[in-house]
């Protein structure tokens, strides 16, 4: 008798602990990956929160070619990503768990490039910009290395200062496959490891030409207005240009997750996935300076979820 009750014991402690463990185990998200997605990640999670207080978030931004490796190592339940993933990230995710990463879009961005507010430039081409920050490639022409080669006047004949984002960032992959026609950056490129970082340079410099999410752009930078083709009018990016696809450097935001044994993301990842995908998350979307999804593209993207 004494014997069964102290086997009873053990099973309900048993059954306690492992409910313990999974609870432990559901009540922590862990995103790694873009550092232009983390204020709207925080955000996120800030507001997620609030409906779920038991939910825990831990928030990485090293950029987003670390989102793929740390999703495919178990070291995080999202992978922000400012660019969608390239063929060798999908292949080394595919070697590591079987299969490829599930993604959903999540809004829009721009690539804005900026200058200081005393600058008069007002336009540059896409083979301007590969002519400023490019090495090489098909159309980046006669480098530009002068801000008269511009048209800017200047007492004495100034050089640029090129700045831009390091090499694990979204971002920089991004704005290189869009505007350099396979070239690669100049060696003289100022890299940071933050779009921030870029905007308050650029402020500080008025010989400074940057590039970063036109979320962290502010009033003290002037944004340059990009023609897409030589026969096409200048554009500024806004909603309208950006969703449209109109403004060049136009992108989607992702956030890749991981699939379980069934074919789906865990529970606890799906649930967030679809509060950002609802009106509350693309609301924050927005409020990030960041562009929101139609009702219609949301659920699209809600039924990869299904």
């Amino acid at each position: 008798m004494h014997r069964r009750r102290w086997l009873a014991r053990c099973v309900v402690l048993l059954l306690a602990l492992t409910s313990a463990a999974t609870m432990a185990t559901a009540a922590q998200l862990t995103s790694v990956g873009s550092d232009t997605l983390g204020e709207l990640m925080q955000a996120l999670a800030q507001a997620y929160a609030q409906e779920q207080p038991q939910l825990r978030f831990q928030i990485q931004t090293p950029g987003s070619a670390a989102a793929l490796p740390a999703l495919a190592e178990g070291r995080a339940d999202l992978g922000p990503m400012s660019r969608s993933m390239n063929p060798a990230e999908e292949a080394a995710y595919r070697a590591r768990r079987g299969s490829s990463p599930g993604q959903v879009q999540i809004g829009f961005d721009a690539v804005a490039v900026f200058v200081h507010p005393d600058n008069p430039l007002s336009q540059l081409s896409l083979a301007q910009l590969a002519q400023i920050w490019a090495d090489g490639g098909s159309c980046a022409g006669t480098p530009l290395l002068r801000w008269d080669q511009l048209d800017v006047n200047t007492v004495q004949p100034q050089a640029l200062l090129r700045l831009g984002r390091n090499t694990s960032s979204g971002t920089y992959e991004f704005f290189q496959n869009a505007a350099f026609c396979g070239g690669s950056y100049r060696a003289d490129v100022v890299q940071f490891p933050g779009a921030g970082a870029v905007v308050a340079a650029v402020a500080q410099h008025p010989r400074a030409i940057g590039y970063a999410s036109l979320a962290h752009a502010n009033g003290l930078v002037r944004l340059v207005a990009l023609q897409p083709a030589h026969d096409q009018a200048a554009v500024l990016p806004d909603a309208a240009s950006v969703i449209s696809g109109r403004y060049p450097l136009a992108r989607p935001l992702y956030l890749y997750f991981n699939h379980g044994a069934d074919g789906r993301a865990d529970p606890a990842t799906a649930a967030f996935l679809r509060y950002v995908l609802g009106p509350a998350g693309q609301d924050l979307v927005r409020r990030q300076g960041l562009f929101g999804l139609s009702p219609q593209h949301a659920n699209e993207q809600l039924r990869q979820l299904q």
